[in-house]
């Protein structure tokens, strides 16, 4: 597949016996499905195995929302996690699959005080 940001290729990686996620060789963005990310979630270190890329960089690419699913190339709605609403991502909603740039499960993952501050600074992802 294609990375949907960067002319990266994403290629599989597994962690465990539950996780597979499609991650970018260039801009190292993930691509996964929702079951997959609840169990990003409770997998101790994944996010240090599985989120390897530059938040920095990862940022940057933030900035490019206008992208087509890689796995069914229907547009991504941009959407902000519920809770934490300074993460702002893609998901689709034919496949349900989800696109993190660098950085942003790291983020998600663990919910602090900064998110708090975090959330009124940036805020919710913007209705386009």
């Amino acid at each position: 597949m294609r990375c949907p940001k960067c002319p990266g290729v994403l290629e599989t990686h597994t962690y465990g016996r539950k996780i597979t996620v499609h991650r970018c060789d260039h801009c190292h963005g993930l691509f996964c499905k929702p079951d997959v990310l609840l169990e990003m979630k409770r997998e101790w270190m994944s996010e240090i195995v599985l989120d390897s890329g530059d938040a920095k960089i990862g940022r940057q690419y933030n900035e490019l929302d206008n992208i087509s699913c890689p796995d069914c190339a229907v547009p991504m709605d941009k959407v902000f996690d519920k809770h934490q609403t300074h993460i702002w991502y893609e998901s689709c909603a034919q496949c349900e699959g989800m696109f993190f740039d660098a950085g942003e499960f790291s983020d998600l993952k663990y919910d602090t005080l900064m998110d708090r501050v975090r959330d009124f600074v940036k805020g919710r992802r913007p209705d386009t």
